[in-house]
């Protein structure tokens, strides 16, 4: 679980990320998930002073029908036609008037031919160069806002369907906000045994998101009790009772898992080209590398899920590739040609090894299988592809085979239970009449 103040860290890297990427429709939107009283406002209001910005909250929970958009109004334009028109609210029409004083500021003049894009969009400076907005924030010439939407998951559906809007399109009644406005949404835990009244996200809007998941820790609000003041009775029984500091039902938490989507690797690789860009916004010790690596790893886990994180960051530092079935097929019966090569792959890259042979075998088994010498052939291959790996390695291999179904719905397993040793079967968690019928097919 990440604390605040990595939290914080990790949050602040997301958003600014959103200043060096010129890719078309991708946003980096954080959505803090944490536990009531924990402090997710805290986070974004501190970011924000960092900035030298502002933080705009919208209470989600508190919002009706029709509040967060503003109410529909009547008006003539120039030709004398009636139109429609919505009213802005939360301030909107502020960040408009900044847009508009920036816009003449930078030398640009308003004409009477100026084209709208959406509806007060005249003012839009979006050709700047992400070196240029990191200088116009950095030197205080842009003052960032960052409009922080919390409870987003406790409101009304309609209102929550209005918000859902705003976070995904940048957008309100038209209006698409300026480059230097970011959006963060918070939530409360929402599971199937959560406590919390919350409306389901669907898999394709948290796909827009990277989640960061917030927890409470003892040090950290220790120092915070201390700063702020707080009686020493109270945290010397903190200290002294860590368990205290709040509840720990598991309905309180989020055990929702990320996973790997297009879009976010779309993200990821953003993040990762964002980093060396954004150092002048962060302390020596936030840009110390291993930091750094931490805190990509964090983002990159938050987005695809740990698994597919460690696989990534392993590949970074392996000093051979994975390899592609053709080729261990290619190779003699005793693997004799890549031998070597398997022994000095990293553990990530054995697993992924693996899983490519896992899918080749789900689409070709029974292909190879026509060729009968040829397929005995590649048991064997496949024997001293599995001798070669690492115990953990192997039994995921086994683990993974065991649920394994081919295109043509049969069982991996079965096919080639001789490959792996019988002690390793014997570890798997197999039901006797499953195990019979493996044993049976020998």
């Amino acid at each position: 679980m990440i604390s605040i103040n990595e939290a914080k860290r990790l949050v602040k890297r997301a958003i600014l990320a959103n200043l060096t990427t010129t890719k078309k429709n991708l946003a980096i939107t954080p959505l803090v998930s944490g536990k009531h009283g924990i402090g997710k406002s805290a986070i974004i209001k501190s970011i924000a002073d960092d900035l030298n910005g502002i933080c705009i909250t919208v209470e989600g929970g508190t919002l009706k029908e029709g509040e967060i958009t503003g109410l529909p109004y009547q008006y003539k334009d120039d030709q004398g036609q009636l139109r429609f028109r919505f009213l802005p609210y939360y301030a909107i029409e502020r960040i408009q008037n900044e847009e508009r004083r920036l816009f003449e500021k930078s030398g640009h003049t308003v004409t009477n031919e100026d084209k709208l894009v959406g509806d007060e969009n005249r003012f839009a400076l979006n050709d700047l160069t992400p070196e240029q907005k990191i200088q116009a924030i950095k030197c205080g010439h842009v003052k960032p806002v960052i409009i922080f939407i919390d409870e987003i998951n406790r409101t009304e559906n309609t209102v929550y369907r209005e918000l859902m809007n705003i976070l995904l399109t940048r957008s309100v009644n038209g209006y698409q906000f300026p480059w230097w406005v970011f959006f963060v949404g918070a939530m409360n835990p929402s599971t199937q045994n959560s406590m919390y009244a919350t409306n389901e996200m669907d898999p394709a809007q948290l796909d827009r998101f990277i989640k960061i998941k917030v927890g409470d820790n003892t040090r950290e609000w220790l120092a915070y009790g201390k700063a702020a003041g707080m009686s020493p009775n109270i945290l010397n029984f903190i200290k002294d009772n860590p368990k205290c500091l709040s509840a720990s039902d598991k309905e309180l938490d989020d055990d929702e898992k990320p996973s790997p989507s297009p879009r976010g690797w779309d993200m990821v690789d953003t993040l990762l080209a964002s980093e060396p860009m954004l150092r002048c916004f962060f302390t020596d010790k936030e840009n110390d590398p291993k930091t750094v690596e931490r805190d990509m790893k964090s983002l990159i886990s938050a987005k695809l899920g740990s698994s597919v994180a460690t696989m990534f960051f392993s590949s970074l530092v392996a000093q051979t590739r994975a390899l592609m079935p053709e080729e261990i097929f290619a190779d003699d019966e005793q693997l004799s040609g890549l031998s070597d090569q398997i022994d000095r792959m990293s553990a990530g890259k054995r697993i992924q090894t693996c899983d490519l042979m896992l899918n080749y075998l789900k689409e070709n088994i029974e292909f190879m299988m026509l060729d009968k010498a040829g397929f005995e052939r590649a048991k064997k291959q496949l024997s001293i592809l599995v001798q070669k790996l690492d115990s953990s390695s192997r039994l995921l291999f086994a683990q993974n085979l065991t649920s394994a179904i081919t295109e043509d719905g049969n069982s991996l397993i079965e096919m080639l239970f001789d490959v792996f040793e019988k002690d390793l079967i014997d570890m798997l968690d197999l039901s006797d009449a499953t195990r019979t019928a493996i044993e049976g097919s020998k």
